[in-house]
């Protein structure tokens, strides 16, 4: 593992609303993340965990603090670049699926390769590598409707994945999972932080998959309270 943070945040602040109104979402946190690493961040529903990878990704900015990314801060990027930056180096699996119902499986989890100019044979070969990582080998010509909750998962997973990027932000990525396919699924991510190149950030009230994360960040109330290091996961 890298002693570059790949992720480091120093007195994070997010305040939506004025006056009478204010929430204070984040509240001073300070983060690192390492190249290699995969890092949990856990705490109940409302204590900033969505809010805080979304700064780290830069879909928000921050009220206060700084926060860079492979050593660039995004908010001094003109947006245009800024979305260029996540397209190559970030892969998203947030919550909603974001399936486009239109889409077979295969041409979804193409997706971030054809925004990023790869083309369209290419990038669907690309796609059903990762859809056999993720077990969905025989759908990549299905739609979207015609598969589980679970399935869907596995789709947003793997079209994560699809352009190699350096970071994987994940909001309960196991969530719509049975154990086995959550654990397959874990493996899977794990395996991609143990090249030591990328990072993984996982929000996750999935207490089974504890054991995937090098550390686990506890949050309340917009703080991390504390940073646990994890032993090492037998093979």
């Amino acid at each position: 593992m890298s002693d570059t943070p790949a992720i480091l945040c120093n007195g994070i602040k997010k305040i939506y609303g004025t006056g009478d109104t204010q929430v204070h979402a984040l509240r001073g946190v300070d983060l690192e993340v390492h190249p290699g690493e995969l890092l949990m961040l856990v705490g109940p529903s409302g204590c900033g965990k969505t809010t805080l990878i979304s700064i780290i990704a830069g879909i928000l900015d921050q009220t206060e603090g700084n926060c860079s990314l492979f050593g660039q801060d995004l908010r001094q990027l003109p947006s245009t670049d800024r979305v260029r930056f996540r397209g190559k180096h970030i892969g998203f699996v947030f919550q909603a699926f974001n399936l486009i119902p239109t889409l077979t499986v295969a041409e979804n989890t193409a997706i971030p390769l054809l925004i990023n100019g790869e083309n369209r044979e290419r990038a669907l070969a690309r796609a059903a590598e990762c859809l056999k990582e993720v077990g969905l080998e025989s759908k990549i010509d299905a739609l979207p409707s015609q598969l589980s909750g679970g399935q869907q998962q596995r789709v947003a997973i793997a079209r994560a994945l699809v352009h190699d990027p350096k970071l994987v932000v994940c909001d309960e990525p196991t969530s719509a999972l049975d154990h086995q396919t959550g654990t397959k699924v874990m493996e899977i991510l794990k395996g991609l932080a143990m090249d030591g190149k990328r990072s993984l950030v996982i929000v996750t009230h999935d207490a089974r998959i504890f054991e995937f994360a090098d550390r686990i960040a506890h949050m309340d109330d917009g703080h991390i309270e504390r940073v646990e290091a994890r032993a090492a996961k037998d093979n």
